[in-house]
């Protein structure tokens, strides 16, 4: 791990970072704006049958989907399920790479492997985290407002302005921290992963699972840590 926190110039390779950023970001929105559409729908049915359950009315429905969406779901939800789409392809990728001696061919260029390989895949993680994040609240909250609109009988104005009202910048400028800490994990314990994998094909599945599984725990701990930061403290 100690590779990874040497201090060392980076080098900007702008090709390989748009076509990470493409990959990673891009070609995964999907997937992510599909899943996070479903449990928008999911999370108003549910707020909605508790809240008849318990206090009788549903007027706060549009406020808890919205605050919980942007503070919680929206960036965890995403960066986990880019986690699942990402963290095993490049953990794998980098342990072909080591298990066929590439790695040792770029040193031999004197071309730093981290350099090379980890930083353009650091910002279209990044990238991916963020704009991604953002896309797939707007999805789940507009298709919230449509299923308000059929269920609960609020129009969209209503929701929207109850959105607004309990969502505040703060809020959103927490998720994108949220966002940018979650994209910077993914990457960089994948690449970690695929940098110590043992020699042998059958390392290789193992090192694109252990990131899978590792990168998803610290996103799951780290949201705990940053909530507990943002707010109860």
């Amino acid at each position: 791990m100690n590779y990874f926190l040497k201090n060392r110039k980076f080098r900007w390779r702008r090709e390989e970072t748009l076509e990470q950023m493409y990959v990673l970001g891009v070609q995964s929105i999907p997937i992510i704006v599909v899943s996070l559409a479903f449990i928008g729908l999911m999370m108003i049915l549910e707020l909605a049958f508790h809240m008849r359950l318990v206090l009788k009315h549903d007027s706060l429905v549009p406020a808890f989907s919205a605050v919980l969406m942007v503070r919680e779901l929206g960036p965890v939800i995403t960066c986990l399920l880019l986690t699942s789409r990402i963290g095993a392809g490049i953990a794998a990728e980098i342990g072909s790479m080591k298990v066929t001696e590439q790695l040792d061919a770029l040193k031999l260029l004197s071309i730093d492997p981290f350099d090379y390989l980890v930083i353009p895949r650091w910002i279209g993680s990044v990238f991916a985290a963020l704009s991604l994040t953002m896309i797939s609240i707007a999805v789940a909250l507009g298709g919230g407002a449509l299923l308000a609109a059929q269920k609960l009988g609020t129009s969209s104005g209503e929701y929207f302005n109850t959105v607004f009202f309990f969502v505040k910048f703060p809020d959103v400028l927490r998720c994108l921290i949220k966002a940018f800490v979650f994209g910077t994990i993914i990457p960089f314990i994948a690449s970690y992963q695929g940098f110590s994998c043992e020699l042998g094909s059958a390392a290789v599945g193992e090192a694109a699972t252990q990131a899978v599984v590792r990168a998803s725990l610290s996103i799951i701990i780290a949201d705990f840590l940053l909530t507990y930061l943002f707010y109860a403290i």
